[in-house]
């Protein structure tokens, strides 16, 4: 039992590792666009979705190579949507208090996007996060299908 603790507390503190290092590239991204002045293109977050499959990618990768080749449906989809979840949830409120602080940003959002009468700081963050989790669900599972095409595991 002792065992298994220790191995669930191992991959949780991987999905952590990786999760954190996955926001802080989108961090990264976000603030290298608010320096070349492409804030404005809403449309760039695609590619926090490409980081995102990055970070999904590797932490399933990690998982597999920690279980001796072998990565389990359900376990290794668990990783992915946690990794997902986590990092959208740090980059979100990233986002939240951004937002907080550059009024300027959160008007013209408001100002362009659906519904934007309606956002504030925290509904935007809540969207974000959203948008990140879903996006990263759907690459855990196309992942998972492709990382056991050739296996068959129970």
């Amino acid at each position: 039992m002792a065992t298994l603790e220790k191995k669930i507390e191992a991959d949780n503190s991987l999905v952590y590792k990786i999760a954190s290092g996955t926001a802080g590239v989108m961090v990264l991204l976000f603030l290298t666009m608010k320096l070349l002045g492409l804030l404005q293109l809403v449309e760039l977050r695609v590619l926090n979705a490409f980081i995102m499959f990055l970070g999904v990618r590797y932490a399933l990768l990690r998982t597999r190579m920690e279980n001796s080749n072998l990565l389990e449906y359900l376990p290794g989809m668990a990783t992915g949507f946690f990794t997902a979840l986590l990092s959208s949830a740090i980059f979100a409120v990233f986002v939240m208090v951004y937002l907080k602080f550059d009024h300027s940003f959160m008007h013209y959002i408001m100002a362009t996007q659906p519904f934007g009468e309606f956002l504030h700081p925290a509904s935007a963050a809540l969207i974000v996060m959203f948008e990140g989790s879903a996006s990263g669900a759907i690459i855990a599972f196309a992942l998972m299908h492709l990382f056991n095409r050739d296996t068959v595991q129970g």
